[in-house]
């Protein structure tokens, strides 16, 4: 009776409520002697004339006319100035009320208004309300096509191409109690991508997830901003000048839901694209995500190259501007989208202005590292260690076999030792050499019912070792042991070359690598099978989580007592006899570099053995890291040939990425130093950085830094190397009397700009490099004569000798560069004597 009693009081004042939008037409409402009707409240009449009000009462009687606005953005307003009319001899009078300057200009938008009008005579007073009916062109909306609401968000219809975009989105996630998130993501078959052979991406991988990607790229097709004009014709914020983000003007924004507080990010097109139809728009975080947050993409006030206003996707219009629809899947959304824009309100973005808008939901933590931590904490409860965070080690070694030791290999090798070592095996499928081994390339996890990986029996893991002459030498103190990543694709051989021999010979320090399987040489085939066919993805990350565990044991193994200290291949021997070992068992530390010094990150934050770590140019977020690098080329041949909708590319790393998280640092950044995950020890690390690397692009080294709280030296970067560019902007600097530094850090070399060859070192006629381009691009397709630093050219005397001091019980980096940037071997800094081709 209620409800019945309230619509007819509703239909009675001319309003009637459908989906949360007042569908507009005249009113009336009776308050005594007077009456007062708004007949004409029609868009095109208010914007040229004004609304059409008639009062009625006492024949002669003087009324008082006020007018009151009200919309979304400005809340309620004076629309007119006061009238005052005079009734006739029939008691009534009709008069057009213009409105004032703000509310005239407002009412030509389509943006939902209503009017009240408030008509007194005498101690009478009545009013009368109305929504503004919207009949410019302009305001007219098609009927959407709902045929895949079920699994595709209409929000962006019709201007956009592909049902995932925009991406990420909540749209795409469930509710889920027993989440750390609340949300669980909830991706549909009829929604994933597919490759030219009609291959979907299998949406089960990614419904594991409580969240998307902290460092999730924001990706979407905004017709009209498709090009580097257009870029610059918003003023987006860029690379160049990330303080920018935080401009009240910025027409890309990404607010935190809950505190209000707008996100650092910058602002792209994929440059990687051949035309501007193809290119996708893509904002990044200049800092990952916060793990449980919900955030809120918002683009406004959008134009072309040419300056010209770009209308919102008609989805998205019917929710912005409260345009009434009959059609179910748009009523059904109004309320999660009034909630957003009261949110973006209170941040001071106009709900009128949007030309886009739309939320998401970041993983936890423990969506990231779980599964791995379950395979260490089982693996070393065998070992008999369950007490990790104490770094005391208890247990026994993990058991090994010595194949091969030799002798006097070089000047900085004394002794190569090689052999296998037994780990706990938690995948299944995979093969060696033709023969059936779990753990070999193509193994993925099976995961039991509260979504952990089944253990496999085991795996034997290979080792590689060097010991120095210096090690060897008679009455020589023992070497600090330090696990060794490796570089891209490669294999546990390359511990025999890089910056090894300088850490090993000169600093005293034995070196142990194992394949890095994942992403180890033997793991090229199933990768690039992947690449053509997405759903075979998870071969990558689940097989990196395995390898993050042989990595573990290998730490356990170099300092353990009962480890490779009691064979005679690393005792002070001959080699073959016993003697003394010749390894310190009080601590081990970790050095890798290039995919070492990324997957250094997430093997940094679940270790219990070594708490200091170097990251020879190291970064994370493969997802941004891949299309700038100099290496992607040879892989992107196999992907591109497989899904050739250039459109579509930037969206599939976006959603690998979501499982990329369990097995590099983009999931592990916000617990690899001082919040760490349960039973594990806090740790630091410093990130040795090559400015203008090829390989590994500076940007994402950068985004790091900023996440793990890193601080940095306060040279960093010398102005006239990278002009107007905000240096390693939001990383503190390490001041003067913080040295010697013990907390993480990020330290960049630079190499020298591009110059003639007068070291007489090497046969390169020029030498030295430009820096990271602001594309998503690499570095050597801007300039094919640069010199890639990623590997130090002509030495890196500097970086090994701060990385000794830092890979010490309580590790410290020394202060080498003073207020000056930090120059590598070759480069003195002299702008004035470089001679550029």
């Amino acid at each position: 009776m209620r409800r019945l009693v309230a619509l007819s009081t509703a239909l009675a004042a001319g309003l009637m409520f459908l989906g949360g939008v007042f569908v507009t037409g005249s009113a009336t409402a009776k308050g005594g002697a007077v009456k007062v009707k708004i007949s004409d409240a029609r868009q095109s009449s208010a914007k040229s004339k004004g609304i059409q009000v008639k009062v009625t009462g006492r024949k002669g009687a003087t009324v008082s006319i006020s007018v009151k606005s009200n919309s979304f953005d400005e809340g309620t307003k004076n629309a007119a100035k006061k009238r005052k009319v005079k009734l006739g001899r029939k008691g009534s009078a009709s008069v057009r009320i213009p409105l004032n300057g703000s509310i005239k200009k407002g009412a030509g938008t389509c943006a939902a208004r209503t009017f009240t009008v408030t008509a007194k005579s005498g101690k009478k007073k009545t009013s009368a309300r109305a929504s503004m009916t919207r009949n410019l062109g302009p305001c007219k909306v098609k009927r959407l096509d709902l045929s895949k609401a079920s699994h595709c968000d209409f929000i962006a219809q019709p201007k956009q191409g592909f049902c995932m975009l925009p991406f990420p989105n909540d749209f795409h996630t469930r509710r889920d109690s027993s989440s750390p998130t609340g949300k669980r993501i909830n991706f549909d078959n009829r929604a994933m991508p597919r490759n030219n052979s009609d291959k979907v991406m299998e949406a089960s991988d990614y419904n594991y997830s409580d969240g998307f990607s902290h460092g999730q790229s924001i990706v979407l097709r905004v017709p009209g901003v498709d090009s580097a004009a257009a870029i610059e014709a918003n003023g987006f914020v860029g690379l160049d000048r990330l303080s920018r983000y935080a401009e009240p003007s910025q027409r890309a924004v990404v607010i935190d839901a809950k505190t209000g507080k707008r996100w650092p990010i910058w602002v792209q097109v994929d440059a990687k694209a051949g035309s501007d139809q193809n290119r996708s728009l893509m904002i990044s975080p200049s800092t990952n995500f916060d793990p449980k947050g919900r955030y809120i993409v918002a683009l406004r006030n959008l134009v072309d190259a040419n300056g010209k206003a770009i209308q919102a996707p008609d989805g998205f219009r019917y929710l912005r501007d409260q345009i009434p629809s009959k059609q179910k899947p748009v009523n059904d959304r109004r309320s999660k989208f009034e909630g957003i824009f009261k949110t973006l309100k209170k941040a001071g973005i106009k709900r009128s202005s949007l030309y886009l808008a739309w939320d998401f939901t970041t993983s936890s933590n423990e969506n990231n590292y779980a599964r791995a931590l379950h395979m260490r904490d089982e693996a070393f409860e065998e070992l008999g260690d369950t007490t990790m965070a104490d770094q005391i080690v208890q247990g026994d070694a993990p058991e090994f076999e010595v194949t091969t030791v030799n002798s006097g290999v070089s000047s900085t090798i004394g002794r190569r030792i090689r052999g296998t070592y037994t780990v706990p095996c938690f995948l299944t499928g995979g093969a060696r050499a033709g023969q059936p081994v779990d753990c070999g390339p193509g193994g993925t996890m099976d995961l039991d019912p509260d979504g952990m990986p089944k253990r496999f029996g085991d795996y034997e893991a290979n080792f590689d070792c060097t010991i120095p002459p210096v090690g060897l030498q008679p009455g020589a103190a023992k070497l600090r042991p330090y696990v060794y990543g490796h570089g891209l694709v490669g294999t546990a051989s390359q511990v025999t070359g890089g910056v090894n021999g300088s850490m090993t010979q000169d600093h005293q320090m034995i070196a142990c690598a194992t394949d890095e399987i994942g992403m180890a040489s033997e793991d090229l085939g199933k990768i690039a099978e992947a690449l053509g066919e997405l759903s075979n993805f998870k071969v990558v990350p689940d097989r990196l989580q395995q390898g993050l565990l042989n990595e573990l044991f290998l730490a356990r193994l170099m300092y353990h007592a009962e480890g490779f200290g009691t064979h005679p291949a690393f005792q002070d021997g001959d080699g073959t006899t016993a003697g003394d070992s010749v390894i310190r068992n009080d601590h081990v530390y970790y050095v890798g570099a290039s995919q070492g010094g990324i997957m250094g990150g997430p093997l940094t934050a679940l270790s219990p053995d070594f708490i200091q770590s170097a990251l020879i140019v190291g970064a994370m977020n493969y997802s941004t890291l891949l299309t700038r690098s100099s290496n992607w080329p040879l892989y992107e041949i196999i992907m591109n040939g497989s899904y050739d909708q250039e459109l579509l590319r930037p969206l599939l790393f976006s959603l690998i990425q979501m499982l990329w998280d369990r097995g590099e640092p983009n999931g592990y950044s916000h617990v690899m130093t001082d919040n760490p995950p349960p039973n594990t020890p806090a740790h630091n690390v410093t990130m040795q950085i090559a400015l203008g690397d090829h390989q590994v692009s500076n940007f994402a080294s950068d985004v790091q830094a900023r996440t793990i709280g890193a601080k940095t030296n306060i040279g960093t970067i010398d102005e006239r190397r990278w002009p107007n560019y905000e240096a390693l902007w939001n990383i503190p600097r390490i001041q003067p009397n913080e040295y010697p530094f013990s907390g993480s850090n990020i330290i960049y070399w630079d190499g020298g700009p591009l110059r003639d060859n007068d070291t007489g070192i090497g046969s390169r006629p020029l030498i030295g490099t430009g820096v990271s381009p602001y594309e998503n691009i690499a570095p050597n397709q801007v300039d094919s004569r640069w010199e890639d630093p990623h590997g130090a050219p002509r030495g890196a005397s500097g970086p090994v000798a701060m990385m000794s001091d830092f890979l010490e019980p309580n590790g410290t980096i020394p202060d080498i560069c003073g207020l000056n940037p930090c120059l590598g071997d070759g480069w003195d800094g002299d702008y004035d004597s470089v001679t550029l081709p």
